[in-house]
């Protein structure tokens, strides 16, 4: 493909353009309601404002931080005595510990965990042998509900159980006992109160910061209904046009360009259709060392190996790409176990890995993980740019230590099924 079949990095579809396709995007561009949507999405971020941007603390971690009682807020156990209380006065089912119980003791021994086992929130109290699990519901089946709550069971078997549905807007959860569901806005109104009962011991700043907070939590359950309301909307009216947007107008990464990724990093493509146009969600690759080493991850799947590198675009709008390498699913579960033994045994071994060790999942297990973040100043269509990114974020000394233990595990390993 010839440079002059390319435009501003996007490939020159031969359709031309008529009159009734440029009515269809003038009249969605222009339509009030999509700049009302654009104001919601584009909501400013409070925390750059207030300069507290040097938390270093993601939106998802401050509830976690804020029930830790060792955490620098000054509310102590506060938050997550006052939280329990109005979560158990509002349940029905047994077994569950008494409020008198909760109100008079100490949880300065709350120990908090993020993400344990794909739990939200996991509040374990060994003095008061309780612990408190939060879940969030969005995108969770009955299935993996159950199978939290066996997890819980098996290692914290006599422990007093408190199992906590998150929603929003009231909604209500596909799944009832043991869980007692409980909205964000609930959760908000009793962070509000209890900052307030605790301002006079805390600093100004961590003041300002929850209450900036709370006020980006309104902001999302606002979003939610009128956001989902005013995009129903749009797409009734201008189906047609969005439809074009979606084919022809998110950023893509020209082929010519990971070709020249390929070429300076020594790696391939798995991709079956080697020559397409442009890479637009995630694109994976392996180094050519791996080529005829590592299988597919079966005879019919084009675009997987057992072991893969891939770059994740998702998030390509907001400036930043995924490096990730991933283990995939064996045929064989026992020839997959050998392996991610291996794996863990050289990550043991070299403290410098980079790579993680815990491997729960039996399936997909992503093992590296680097954020390339390409600069507010960099302009996302500027493709050479962009490949100077890709290309130095692989040949980084972090991703070329964690290639380089897992290069030993796959030259080592015996694959069963290799190069089919």
């Amino acid at each position: 493909m010839n440079d002059k079949e390319w435009e501003n990095g996007f490939p020159i579809t031969p359709k031309t353009v008529n009159t009734a396709t440029d009515k269809a995007l003038l009249d969605f561009s222009t339509n009030p309601d999509l700049n009302r949507l654009e104001s919601l999405i584009n909501t400013s971020n409070p925390f750059k404002a207030l300069g507290t941007q040097g938390f270093e603390i993601r939106r998802s971690d401050i509830l976690p931080w804020l029930l830790d009682p060792a955490g620098h807020h000054s509310l102590n156990d506060t938050l997550f005595k006052n939280l329990l209380l109005v979560v158990l006065n509002g349940s029905k089912g047994n077994n569950l510990p008494q409020i008198n119980d909760i109100t008079s003791a100490s949880f300065a021994d709350l120990r908090v965990m993020r993400e344990w086992h794909k739990i939200y929130i996991l509040a374990v109290s060994p003095a008061n042998n309780l612990v408190v699990v939060f879940i969030e519901s969005v995108g969770k089946s009955e299935k993996q509900l159950a199978r939290y709550v066996e997890i819980i069971q098996r290692d914290y078997p006599d422990h007093e159980k408190v199992f906590v549905l998150l929603t929003s807007g009231g909604a209500s959860p596909k799944r009832s006992a043991p869980y007692i569901p409980f909205t964000h806005e609930q959760i908000n109104g009793i962070v509000q109160s209890s900052a307030e009962l605790r301002r006079g011991d805390m600093a100004p700043k961590i003041y300002d910061f929850i209450q900036q907070y709370l006020q980006t939590q309104e902001v999302k359950v606002m979003q939610s209904t009128e956001v989902i309301d005013l995009c129903g909307k749009l797409y009734r009216e201008h189906g047609a046009a969005i439809k074009m947007i979606l084919d022809f107008g998110k950023p893509k990464l020209p082929s010519q360009k990971i070709n020249e990724f390929h070429k300076r990093t020594k790696t391939e493509s798995v991709h079956a259709n080697k020559d397409r146009d442009s890479v637009n969600i995630f694109y994976s690759f392996i180094p050519c060392a791996w080529q005829g080493i590592v299988p597919k991850t079966n005879k019919n799947a084009s675009d997987r190996y057992l072991v893969c590198w891939d770059f994740n675009f998702s998030d390509y709008e907001n400036h930043k790409i995924a490096l990730r390498l991933n283990v995939g699913h064996f045929p064989d579960s026992e020839e997959r176990t050998r392996f991610v033994e291996q794996v863990v045994a050289a990550a043991t071994a070299d403290k410098n890995s980079n790579l993680r060790v815990n491997f729960s999942s039996k399936t997909n297990t992503r093992v590296f993980s680097k954020s390339i973040s390409l600069g507010e100043d960099c302009d996302i269509d500027d493709y050479d740019a962009v490949t100077e990114k890709l290309v130095d974020a692989y040949n980084s000394a972090e991703v070329r230590k964690a290639l380089e233990v897992m290069d030993g595990v796959v030259q080592s390993f015996k694959f069963g099924d290799a190069g089919s």
